[in-house]
Parts: C-alpha cells; sequence; structure tokens
C-alpha cells in the first residue's frame, strides 16, 4: 500500500504528512515477520492495537504511524520519535549512516565537487563536461522539495541543451506550476547513455514566471543504469521495462511530483487485464467500490497514480492496489497514469550518491528490451556547443 509522499517546499505542507492511519498498514505492521537479525524470541504478540509508534517496511520505504500520523520514508531519510511527537529529521545521524561507509558504496561512489568550483563562464557546458568525461557530480546534493537548488541560470545557458526527451508525463489537469511544486528547473543528467534532459513541461513556464530574471536550476545525477522513459521510444510496454530491469537492470529515473499526478507511462486496460490477477467487480466490497469511483469521478488520478513494483532478477510484477484498479477498469478509463518502482539489491546505496550499481555495467543499445524500444546511438553523443562556441 502506497501513501502520498511526503513533500516540504515554501508553498507546501510540512514533510510529515497527517493523514488517518489507515487499518490495513496497522495491520501489516502488527503482523509482519520479524527483521532476520531478529529472534522469534524477540517478537512479542500484541492484543489490538495498543497506543505507540508502529512501523512497517514496504517495496523499500518505511512507514512510521503513531496514533493518527503517518510519515513514509524512502531509502536514506530519517525520522525520530519520542513519547509526545514524531517527526522526519532533516541531518541524518552518523549512527544511522552506516551504509554510506561500507567499502562497497564508496566504490561505487562517483567523485564530487562543489558547484563554487567552477570557473567556465558557461556552467551548465561545465557541469556536462565534468559528469560524462570524469565522471564527478556536484555535492552537496540540494533537497530541491524544500526549495533548495545548485545555482540560479539565465534560461539563455539552459534551453540550448533542450531536447524532445522526457524521464516523466505531468498530470494535464493539473496546473504545472502547482504551488506545491518547487519553482526550480530539474536538468537530469545520464552518465549511462551520455544525455541531458531538461524539464521541458517546466522550462517555459518557470522563464515566465521570473520574468527574465535567471532561474534556479538543481542537476540531477542519475546511476549509470538508469535512463529517461524516453529512452524505449513512445509506446513501451510494461513487460519491456521488466524485462530490460530483471534481464539487464536498466531502470527509469523517478517521477519528480507523483502526489501532483506525474506518471512515468500510461498503460492500457488490456494490459493491465494481461499481466495481473485482478479482482473482479462482484468482489468488491460495495462500500469500498463507491468510495473509490466517487474519488476516481472527482480526482481521477491527479491524487495518486497506480504503482508497478518490479524485483531485480524476477519476472514477476506487482501493483499496488488491485480493488482501485479494478474500479478504475470498470469506469471505463482506458489509459491508467502508472509509477514504476525498482526494488534492487543496493538500492539502499541510493542515498550515498549517483555512481556504479554493484554488478552492473553500462546502459548501451545492446541492452534494450526487443520490442518497440528506440537504442541509443552506438556511439555517445557529446553535449551540444554553447553559443558562444558557434
Amino acid at each position: 500500500m502506497k501513501l502520498v509522499t511526503v513533500q516540504n517546499t515554501p508553498e507546501a505542507e510540512p514533510r510529515a504528512m497527517v493523514r488517518n492511519a489507515l487499518p490495513l498498514l496497522i495491520s501489516l505492521a502488527l503482523t509482519t515477520t520479524c527483521l532476520h537479525a531478529q529472534s522469534d524470541d524477540d517478537c512479542k504478540e500484541l492484543e489490538g492495537t495498543p497506543p505507540g509508534l508502529y512501523a512497517t517496511t514496504d517495496e523499500g520505504r518505511t512507514f512510521l504511524i503513531k496514533d493518527d500520523k503517518v510519515i513514509e520514508l524512502a531509502p536514506g531519510d530519517a525520522a525520530y520519535a519520542n513519547e509526545n511527537s514524531m517527526t522526519c529529521i532533516k541531518s541524518v545521524p552518523k549512527m544511522l549512516d552506516w551504509p554510506c561507509a561500507t567499502d562497497a558504496a564508496q566504490s561505487r561512489k562517483f567523485a564530487t565537487y562543489s558547484f563554487d568550483e567552477i570557473t567556465d563562464k558557461n556552467a551548465v557546458k561545465e557541469v556536462v563536461r565534468r559528469y560524462f568525461e570524469i565522471p564527478e557530480v556536484i555535492e552537496p546534493i540540494p533537497n530541491w522539495l524544500e526549495g533548495e537548488y545548485n545555482a540560479r541560470l539565465s534560461f539563455d545557458e539552459i534551453v540550448q541543451y533542450s531536447t524532445p526527451e522526457y524521464w516523466y508525463q505531468p498530470n494535464p489537469e493539473v496546473d504545472i506550476l502547482h504551488e506545491k511544486r518547487p519553482k526550480t528547473l530539474l536538468v537530469s543528467l545520464y552518465v549511462g547513455i551520455n544525455q541531458v534532459v531538461i524539464d521541458n513541461y517546466t522550462a517555459d513556464a518557470l522563464r515566465q514566471h521570473y520574468a527574465g530574471e535567471k532561474i534556479p536550476v538543481v542537476f540531477v545525477f542519475n546511476d549509470s543504469n538508469v535512463v529517461p522513459i524516453s529512452y524505449f521510444g513512445a509506446n513501451v510496454s510494461l513487460e519491456e521495462l521488466n524485462k530490460a530491469f530483471s534481464e539487464r537492470r536498466i531502470k527509469l529515473a523517478d517521477v519528480p511530483m507523483w502526489p501532483l499526478g506525474d506518471y512515468h507511462l500510461s498503460p492500457t486496460a488490456e494490459e493491465f487485464e494481461k499481466l495481473f490477477d485482478l479482482p473482479s467487480l462482484d468482489q468488491v466490497d460495495p462500500l469500498r467500490r463507491e468510495a473509490i469511483g466517487a474519488e476516481l469521478e472527482t480526482y481521477r488520478f491527479t491524487r495518486k497514480p497506480v504503482f508497478v513494483t518490479m524485483l531485480e532478477g524476477s519476472p514477476k510484477m506487482y501493483v499496488d492496489d488491485p480493488v482501485r484498479l479494478r474500479v478504475a477498469l470498470s469506469m471505463g478509463i482506458q489509459r491508467i497514469p502508472t509509477v514504476i518502482n525498482f526494488v534492487e539489491q543496493d538500492s539502499h546505496f541510493r542515498r550515498c550518491g549517483p555512481g556504479t550499481p554493484v554488478g552492473s555495467g553500462s546502459v548501451s543499445g545492446s541492452t534494450t528490451p526487443i520490442g518497440g524500444a528506440n537504442p541509443p546511438p552506438g556511439v555517445p553523443v557529446p553535449p551540444p556547443p554553447s553559443a558562444s562556441d558557434s
């Protein structure tokens, strides 16, 4: 089960979103198997749901539940609770940061530098060069959800890297500059395919928003096995994506703001019927069906897309809420906005910064799944020259 991703921007709600604790999630917390590091004797039986802090981990995310408050923690996030309150924390204590100190984490991590070290007048060109040629990435990593950024740059300096490529689709029913979306421009870099992808969906809107002033820019450095969804072409299927991940460890860049309806792709109703064992409509509780139908009728998928989880080395896929999906299909919704989650063995290293995942090779056209995907050129294409070079 998924909850709304916690957000925190100058215009948004606090990062720890308050929601009604879901009975099913609490049930999972009470009945889940204890961690492998514990013995069965360490686990206790509880009668009912006495007050306290409950925790459960699902698909690489940890959910903390206390009274009516729920915090979702992605890999690398941290939280603190005492008898009076519970909150996420910005700085991770050293005692919790052990994954980044391991030899495996350090050996995979790219070299780093500070943005202040850039002396080239064309900062974007220098960032791209250092990432593709060395590779070297900027630290510290800004928390763009909280309004942080690498630098303010002119639109002319950024637009030279504009291409038709994209790593997500925004929900057309939500304003692209919604108050919860940070007013920063994301520039996503992919060292595995030597490609720069600007968030074209927000670029023009931000240019107008800042009225000729320099735009706050965040450079997103992706692991070497990560590609944008456009890498696979316009009609990629869930099966093709799963094949690429399970066999070659190729995975998609993260969707920026799925709580606003951003998504990777929109598979057809027929594809979901084929790939997943969905309940029949008469198996759905009538009251729940009515509630889900009313929500979809009002909001469609603007509050939450469908999540499909893919596991490294496994051909099997999982959908997060089959009942919600069945109700959507029964309403005649033919295209389902979908976000793909990838679970891999070294996913906990994500907190330590981009690098080369353990055991993976570089991405190339030969690893692209068969069936409609667009492989990149055989020879990496260098970034376009700056205006001053032409």
